[in-house]
């Protein structure tokens, strides 16, 4: 293959694959259940869970504070998870398309549960169902910690200090 052929071929290639939806972030969506599934596990990991919502104003402000946490903790037992509030309908329109633009590195999953009064009260009895809300837990070590609203970035790095494995 000629040379000119490689300098046209190779950024061809490196621009579909970037391009790719195979290499953009998923968006799970998932049922209360699951969720719970997640809170309940005797695992040795620290899962910091935040619920947010597309439409939220505090919740974009603080989501950067989380995927520095992602990046920061990447080789660590510490898992970030974002729980999208947005209604499943808005998956492809709202969700998707937020994610994407700001390139999120985070496990992203979408809440599919139409009556938030149905499960609140089960996942943290003292939740208005109020967003951004944030949960740090560690099951094996029997750490817990629930923050309704915004959180800055050194009130949430001093959550993760204090139980991070």
């Amino acid at each position: 293959m000629t040379k000119l052929k490689l300098n046209f071929l190779l950024p061809t290639l490196a621009f579909v694959l970037a391009a790719s939806p195979a290499f953009a972030q998923e968006v799970k969506v998932i049922k209360y259940k699951e969720l719970e599934q997640i809170r309940n596990a005797p695992h040795d990991t620290l899962y910091v869970v935040n619920f947010w919502a597309t439409w939220c104003r505090p919740c974009i402000k603080e989501m950067p504070y989380f995927e520095a946490l992602t990046e920061q903790y990447k080789d660590q037992p510490v898992r970030v998870m974002l729980v999208s509030m947005d209604a499943v309908e808005d998956l492809d329109s709202r969700v998707k398309p937020f994610v994407q633009k700001r390139n999120l590195k985070s496990d992203v999953l979408l809440l599919d549960e139409v009556d938030a009064n149905s499960w609140i009260d089960k996942l943290e009895p003292k939740w208005s169902g109020a967003i951004p809300a944030t949960m740090v837990f560690n099951n094996k070590r029997k750490q817990y910690e629930f923050v309704e609203g915004e959180l800055s970035q050194e009130a949430l790095q001093g959550m993760i200090s204090k139980y991070k494995p």
